[in-house]
């Protein structure tokens, strides 16, 4: 069997503007703060399922996740019996989002694309072995006066969450690596319990997830939620300072949604498939918001300076990154075989590290403008005729020449 690396490159130019200018949000509610958290490449309104009518009100997909979300706002009755109010409340925001969300799962676990509300394909669903189902109903209207439930309402566990206690959740855990990861602790706390009571909104085991370094505790047992700590969370200076920290964060954000938006407006100077561009910036995006914090400021760093060309930035998700600097005179096909060779080389250094990403742009320069080339490189087999590629680059065009790396022993490399 051969085994081949998978390479893309995707490419166009922007204003600096672009990458370092807050982010954009859409007008709807829910979209607004999806789109802001998971970005435009991935999250869908009012996508289309069987017989082309609406699946859900937001499907995000994002390999290997799938967050489904239904959306409700009705408004609670203050004429009748509080109770009989309260259950028809519920059934119409909660259990009609359930019943909506099971329905579209339904219809995904034998679709092969999201199919957009305008009829066209967006990115294919994970395959059914690896990926992970999320469903989540926001019920609005209740003003807070009716507790919601999370449980596994008979097909799933579904996460139930307010206007209030969604906007907390999101703007915390904005990133879909954060995100999911969440929801999964949930579940598992859940099931782990004999029951969980969480007194006042979700932000306060929000609170106590984020207190406790992202973690609930194992132990059996009934498990209760006091309506406190969410004020106590939102005291503490350390959550001043990481909302600071997270400003140089959102530079990578810039940077994914510039791609996510011109692989959808097809306006990309090396044109690409859906499928193929959706794969390079996927890899960017499940990076979560402490890595982003790194990544984005080595990044604004490493553009505003002039001593070095090339530099390598590794990623605990296990990407390595290379960024590279090029001279505004420089062709761009040659600068873009330079970043090629640096990725295969990088790929080389760190045996470890199977996928390696280049972003390439030009030296800046105040008020003008600059290009972008991003590149995806990933190879699970590393053989010592590669190696010695590796080390016909380097001693040929000096790529990495004086890093420290570990070579593998012969013995070590696949016949």
């Amino acid at each position: 069997m051969i085994y081949c690396p998978v390479s893309r490159l995707i490419s166009r130019r922007y204003l600096m503007s672009e990458i370092v200018d807050g982010l954009n949000e859409a007008e709807e509610f829910v979209y607004k703060i999806c789109k802001k958290s998971f970005l435009s490449l991935w999250s869908y309104a009012n996508p289309h399922g069987k017989n082309n009518n609406e699946l859900c009100d937001i499907l995000v997909v994002c390999e290997p996740d799938i967050i489904i979300l239904s959306v409700k706002n009705i408004k609670l009755s203050d004429g009748d019996d509080f109770k009989v109010s309260a259950a028809r409340w519920l059934k119409k925001a909660v259990d009609e989002s359930v019943d909506q969300i099971y329905g579209a799962e339904k219809w995904i676990n034998n679709a092969s694309n999201v199919v957009r509300k305008d009829g066209t394909l967006g990115v294919q669903f994970p395959s059914k072995s690896g990926r992970n189902i999320h469903r989540i109903a926001v019920a609005l209207g209740s003003e807070g006066k009716i507790p919601l439930s999370s449980k596994d309402f008979g097909k799933g566990f579904t996460h139930i969450f307010d206007e209030l206690s969604f906007k907390i959740v999101m703007n915390e855990l904005n990133t879909i690596t954060d995100f999911v990861t969440y929801l999964m602790a949930k579940e598992k706390l859940w099931a782990s319990k004999d029951g969980v009571i969480v007194e006042g909104g979700e932000e306060n085991l929000l609170a106590f997830y984020l207190f406790n370094n992202r973690t609930f505790p194992d132990e059996g047992g009934l498990f209760i939620m006091d309506n406190t700590l969410w004020e106590g969370f939102i005291k503490e200076p350390q959550l001043k300072a990481k909302k600071i920290a997270d400003e140089d964060s959102y530079v990578w954000d810039n940077l994914i949604e510039i791609f996510c938006q011109d692989t959808l407006q097809g306006s990309l100077e090396f044109d690409a498939p859906l499928t193929e561009s959706e794969l390079s910036v996927r890899v960017l995006s499940r990076e979560d918001r402490f890595t982003r914090r790194v990544l984005g400021r080595e990044f604004l760093k490493f553009v505003q300076q002039t001593k070095s060309r090339s530099t390598v930035v590794p990623s605990p998700s296990g990407v390595m990154y290379v960024y590279l600097l090029a001279g505004r005179e420089e062709d761009r096909k040659y600068r873009v075989a330079e970043m090629a060779g640096r990725c295969f080389v990088v790929r080389g250094l760190f045996p470890k590290s199977k996928t390696v990403i280049g972003i390439c742009t030009e030296k800046y320069q105040k008020g003008g403008g600059f290009s972008l080339d991003l590149f995806y490189f990933h190879k699970d087999l590393w053989t010592l005729e590669d190696m010695t590629q590796v080390n016909f680059l380097q001693s040929e065009f000096g790529y990495f020449k004086n890093s420290v790396t570990r070579f593998l022993h012969e013995d070590e490399y696949p016949e």
